[in-house]
């Protein structure tokens, strides 16, 4: 069943499917993109082997730890970011363009999203900023399978 949204006179639809047809899918992937830049960036500050997996099969040169890492973040960084900027009215329809039958981000659209997440990855959430909280996470994988403590994952209501 799909379901009909409006946001500056377009109308969206819910997808299953991983393709950017629309601008909400669209963010979702770019936003989900820049997750796990930050997770990467901050598992290299760590001694874990970033093709090491527990949820996602590795792959050959594939950063699966990263993408691991990145799942407790996700809704708290890229959703709750997306309901936020379609809740305020941040969005500007020249931000988006098609390219057959993909919806990209503009240039102009990727700088002021990437300014959001910038903004959304330093705000505090008891005391320590996300980015932290990512890099927190990552010494809590590696403190476990050092076998120093027992490993405790991020939690938090969107």
């Amino acid at each position: 069943m799909r379901r009909e949204t409006y946001q500056f006179g377009t109308r969206f639809w819910s997808s299953c499917s991983a393709s950017s047809n629309n601008p909400i899918n669209c963010l979702l992937s770019f936003f989900n993109q820049l997750t796990y830049t930050v997770v990467r960036h901050e598992l290299f500050k760590t001694h874990l082997e970033e093709t090491f997996s527990l949820l996602h099969s590795p792959g050959n040169g594939r950063s699966s730890l990263s993408l691991d890492l990145a799942e407790p973040f996700k809704p708290v960084l890229t959703d709750s970011l997306i309901f936020r900027m379609v809740g305020r009215k941040m969005l500007d329809q020249n931000w988006f363009e098609q390219h057959d039958g993909v919806c990209l981000l503009t240039e102009t659209g990727r700088r002021h999203v990437a300014e959001q997440f910038s903004i959304r990855l330093e705000e505090q959430y008891q005391g320590h900023s996300f980015r932290e909280w990512i890099y927190r996470e990552a010494l809590a994988i590696e403190r476990h399978l050092l076998n120093v403590d027992e490993y405790q994952s991020f939690k938090r209501r969107v």
